[in-house]
């Protein structure tokens, strides 16, 4: 059976260039329409049938806090696909080099929420550790230098979120230039910079830095906001598949997975320290 998803076309060394340009500068590029019709619908379906498997629900289910779907290319041919559909993989390989892999691979499911609840809970962070911490003695990195991208999160909404009551995927520009977690909980501020919006059709794509300030805004809407993606590293930065050294990739995943595919999923050549 032939998968949904398209392989697409690398951008131009120009276009290329010019979103490396603005994930360096602003920590995040908006891509613009990129997936067709017929994946998302594969896609969002692929996530509600997941959703709808009361094993995803149990205590070591694949969900984290009731929100993230993990190990979506375990489940589902479409979301494996995914990962080496371009212009994503290329535009990871420019970023993070030739020989990195997918991270991991989480699908984000968000129920409408009250306004009032919505507001209990400012949300931003960034993911995983400060790379680059600095101490209260300095202000911020210098921005003469490029800050080094060592995770890239991309993103595809499979919903249209188009407005901020569906709950757009919102950032801090610059801020991973900042050393440190977001400096407030409910709006954070860089640089004399707010939060802003990353408003998105479904198929659109946009990218960011994992150590850019950013957050789901409450989705306020009467509408469940679904979210694929793929998250992408340089290969010295381990896997992050639960339950991690007990991980063991099923079979099935290979079936069919080219030598690029491969090694996307995380089976490399030798190379330093083994």
């Amino acid at each position: 059976m032939s998968s949904p998803i398209l392989k697409g076309e690398p951008y131009s060394p120009e276009r290329t260039a010019e979103i490396i340009d603005g994930l360096n500068r602003e920590g995040f590029a908006h891509l613009g329409p990129t997936l067709k019709p017929d994946e998302v619908e594969a896609l969002r379906d692929a996530m509600q049938r997941k959703w709808a498997d009361s094993a995803m629900h149990d205590e070591v289910g694949d969900q984290i806090q009731g929100i993230s779907m993990m190990r979506m290319f375990e489940y589902s041919t479409a979301f494996r696909d995914l990962i080496v559909r371009e212009p994503f993989a290329s535009l990871a390989e420019a970023v993070l080099g030739e020989d990195c892999h997918m991270l991991a691979q989480n699908a984000l499911r968000t129920e409408p929420a009250e306004p009032v609840e919505s507001g209990k809970s400012g949300g931003w962070h960034l993911d995983d550790l400060v790379h680059f911490p600095l101490n209260d003695e300095f202000e911020r990195h210098d921005p003469r230098m490029t800050m080094p991208c060592m995770v890239l999160q991309v993103f595809t909404p499979l919903t249209d979120v188009d407005e901020v009551k569906y709950g757009p995927t919102e950032v801090v520009p610059g801020s991973h230039y900042a050393g440190r977690r977001p400096n407030d909980s409910y709006n954070p501020n860089f640089d004399e910079r707010g939060p802003v919006s990353i408003l998105a059709k479904a198929g659109d794509a946009y990218l960011f830095n994992n150590q850019v300030w950013h957050r789901g805004a409450p989705n306020v809407s009467d509408r469940v906001r679904y979210l694929a993606g793929v998250t992408y590293s340089k290969r010295f930065v381990s896997q992050k598949l639960y339950p991690f050294i007990d991980y063991r990739m099923p079979e099935h995943v290979w079936e069919g997975a080219d030598e690029r595919l491969q090694r996307f999923l995380g089976r490399h050549k030798k190379g330093a320290y083994g």
